[in-house]
């Protein structure tokens, strides 16, 4: 397919390709938006590479980067984007906003542009970001005298508890370091400590996050489940509530025998959510006219109208507060009218750590959960070893 549209390329024109992940309905609309724009700048194209997911996406990146070959965009994780900067990569996007005035960063939510920072300096901009949610059975919890969803992990558990004497599952999830981040910031734990540069994902607040959720899965109120196993499980009725992206809405909206609800992640002692998904940056190597083109893309999917398109199809968050004052964005919030409460989270949002080393301690994080989780070690034994495993590496 790619040496097809290298063949269509008209002699001289300026191409930009942007690899990126997305399919189903949000790779349609990444496409649309896409075309739409080729539309209005003839001067050049983009082009849309699909590379099928973020591991063959980070396989590609690396490989490209070592042959001297990279795209001129791409998503990329923040732990990534630290690797390729300093290793003198990517062009800081910052750049460029300076020069162009009408491009305003104030509007943007604040949690985006601190995620897209590092050292005071703006190296990319927000592509696909969310939030975690609950996708709840109303009719279930109704049933059980609950008109709400829970807000908080105590009444969380109260209505497992309930639940489980109607011979359904309660909640089933799976190992994700993504909603272990956003309890330990509730509870006021840390990651990471970038600055001496150790892991503390393994403080009390951290065992007891786990201590929480293995006396679920004792109380027969939890069953993990891998990838998108629950979704299926809960679109079927055989559990009630279940945690996933907010972008799991565009998936799952009316495919339910039952009245679905959607809900912000509960809150602990203190408010907080941990935000996921991309961002997009430009590599070094490309031509100034590529680098022209890039950016006029970037800033144009990045415009209020345009940042609610692709709202509407993927249920990411729009990241900037002018695109939520638009009609069409007031015309999908009656459509979604708990979505309203969703976007309201951005106002207290954290980052997971956006540096290299978080790579490797995110998969050593998850590796513990999983060992607790399945009862093969104690939360602190699992975490512990994690920890230990990535300061010996950091050495």
């Amino acid at each position: 397919m790619l040496a097809f549209l290298v063949g269509c390329e008209k002699e001289g024109e300026v191409v930009v390709d942007f690899w990126h992940v997305m399919g189903g309905p949000l790779g349609k609309r990444l496409d649309e938006l896409i075309s739409d724009f080729n539309r209005l700048h003839p001067e050049g194209k983009v082009r849309s590479v699909h590379m099928g997911s973020y591991d063959v996406l980070a396989q590609k990146l690396m490989g490209a980067i070592s042959s001297n070959t990279p795209p001129v965009i791409a998503q990329m994780y923040e732990s990534w984007t630290d690797q390729f900067l300093h290793a003198g990569d990517l062009i800081p996007l910052g750049e460029f906003v300076k020069r162009e005035v009408d491009f305003n960063l104030q509007d943007f939510y604040p949690v985006f542009i601190e995620d897209n920072t590092y050292d005071t300096v703006l190296v990319t901009l927000p592509f696909n970001k969310s939030v975690p949610v609950f996708y709840y059975n109303a009719d279930v919890l109704r049933e059980y005298g609950f008109n709400s969803f829970p807000d908080n992990w105590q009444d969380f558990k109260n209505v497992c508890q309930h639940i489980k004497t109607g011979g359904i599952w309660p909640t089933s999830w799976p190992i994700d370091v993504w909603y272990f981040s956003s309890m330990l910031y509730q509870r006021g734990g840390v990651l990471f400590d970038e600055d001496e540069n150790q892991p503390c994902f393994n403080s009390p607040a951290g065992i007891q996050i786990i201590e929480y959720l293995v006396d679920l899965v004792l109380d027969s109120l939890f069953y993990l489940s891998p990838g998108f196993q629950r979704q299926d499980e809960f679109l079927s009725g055989n559990v009630a509530m279940i945690p996933a992206s907010v972008v799991s809405w565009a998936f799952m909206k009316g495919k339910t025998p039952f009245q679905m609800g959607v809900a912000p992640f509960p809150q602990g002692e203190s408010r907080a959510i941990v935000i996921a998904g991309t961002n997009v940056g430009m590599f070094r190597r490309a031509t100034e006219a590529q680098r022209a083109l890039a950016w006029k893309f970037i800033s144009w999917f990045l415009e209020p109208e345009n940042q609610v398109r692709w709202t509407e199809a993927s249920y990411y968050l729009p990241t900037r507060r002018s695109a939520t004052k638009t009609e069409a964005f007031r015309k999908f919030l009656a459509e979604n009218p708990e979505y309203e409460r969703i976007i309201t989270e951005l106002d207290f949002a954290r980052t997971e750590p956006k540096v290299k080393e978080w790579f490797a301690g995110r998969i050593y994080l998850n590796e513990a959960m999983e060992e607790a989780m399945r009862l093969e070690r104690s939360p602190k034994q699992a975490l512990d070893d994690a920890a230990d495993r990535l300061l010996l590496e950091l050495r």
